[in-house]
Formats: structure tokens, sequence, C-alpha cells
């Protein structure tokens, strides 16, 4: 099967995740899609798609967004963000994402297990700051800041909409300095900017299902996908 094929297929897969419980989708695309295609590529790929589908699952479920929560963590996210990015350009990057494994695989424990123990506040800027460190390397730093800030919000479409919020506002970050940093050349997009398509058909019946779910079983979803997220870190 063509290459642009296979990117349209998992990240449609991918993102109608996503749209489901507001991260995820670069996780489980890239968990398959490495198989076919170079890692540095299909990130580039990648931050193409998932900027486009953060904006759409935005711009679907504005009302929800939540200012507040969006300023307090930017900060921090756009510091992670753009030491990542920096580290995408010169670093190897396996020892990194084999200690993000063995961090999110610790959090889905607590996730799951004990759900109810609350993070205190440093150690949520800590989870901020590595969600934009692995967004920079690889865009998918959702576990980590999702789990930072899920008990700020107040249910689970402000969490979905204002994490799109987020991921759109950390890429505009990525673009410009991976631009800077010569990753990105427009010639690549030529055979894969219509892949954004089926994706974007995709997340609309996401979000259909996200309407339909309960919050427990939301919350169940986000800890499941936090473990999927370490392994997927911890082998890669």
């Amino acid at each position: 099967m063509p290459i642009p094929l296979l990117i349209a297929l998992f990240f449609s897969i991918g993102f109608f995740i996503e749209s489901v419980i507001g991260f995820g989708g670069g996780l489980i695309t890239y968990s398959i899609l490495g198989f076919f295609m170079d890692v540095k590529t299909m990130v580039i790929i990648g931050l193409y798609i998932g900027s486009c589908s953060s904006v759409y699952i935005f711009i679907t479920d504005h009302r929800s967004f939540s200012k507040k929560i969006f300023f307090q963590s930017m900060p921090i996210c756009f510091l992670g963000t753009m030491i990542g990015s920096l580290i995408f350009s010169n670093i190897d990057s396996q020892t990194m994402l084999t200690l993000f494994g063995a961090f999110a695989i610790i959090l889905s424990a607590k996730v799951i297990f004990f759900d109810k123990i609350k993070f205190p506040t440093l150690f949520k800027n800590g989870l901020l700051l590595t969600g934009g460190i692995s967004t920079g390397l690889f865009g998918i730093g959702g576990p980590f800041i999702v789990n930072a800030l899920k008990d700020t919000f107040k249910g689970k479409s402000e969490l979905r909409s204002t994490m799109a919020g987020i991921f759109v506002a950390m890429n505009v970050v990525r673009i410009i300095q991976l631009s800077i940093q010569g990753e990105i050349h427009l010639e690549f997009f030529a055979d894969t900017w219509w892949t954004i398509i089926p994706v974007l058909i995709a997340i609309y019946f996401g979000y259909k299902a996200h309407l339909k779910i309960s919050e427990v079983f939301f919350k169940k979803m986000v800890g499941a996908m936090t473990l999927f997220s370490g392994i997927v870190f911890l082998f890669k």
C-alpha cells in the first residue's frame, strides 16, 4: 500500500480516538506507522495533520474551552516544546523515549488505581514540562499534560476542547522552530496534503462518540491511553 494511503488510514484511526478522549492520536498512529517510514519524517507529517486536527477539534467544541487553564499551563508547555524541538534536531532521542515510557507507565498506575490522590503543584508543573518536551520531540505529549491538568477540568468536553487549544499553540511554536532549524521542507507535502481530509471525517464521528460516553468511562479511557503511551514510549 502506498505510504500516503497508510498515513491517511492510521492517522484517521488515531485521531478518531483523540477526538473522543482529547489526546492519543499521535501515539496510536506512530506505534503502527513507525514500521513503514522514517521516524523524523513521520513526526513532521504528524505535525501537519495534528495541527489541522486540533484546530478542527477546537472549532467544533470551542464553547467548552477554558481560557484560565490554557493561560496557566502555556508558559511551562512552551518552554518544554522549545527544548524538545531543539533536541529533535540535535540529540539522539532513544534514551529519552525510554525514560518517558517508564514514567508514563508509573503515571498510568496512579490514574487507574489511585485516581483520588491529588498531584502537588510542583509535580504538576513537572508533568507539563515533560509533556511540552515530548510534544517538541515527537508531538505526543498529551498523556503528561492531560494527567497534569485533568483534575482542573469541569468535564470531558472542557478537557477535549482545551487540550486541542494547547496542542494548536504548541504546534505553532514547533512549526516556527523546526522551520528555522531546517527540518520542514514544503515539497514533502506535495503527495500528502490530502491526508487531512479522511482524518477530519474520522474526527467528526469521534466527536459524536465523545458526546455519548459517560464521565466514568472517559476517565478509564484516559488511564488506559496513558498506559498504552508508556508501553509505546518504552519499546519504541
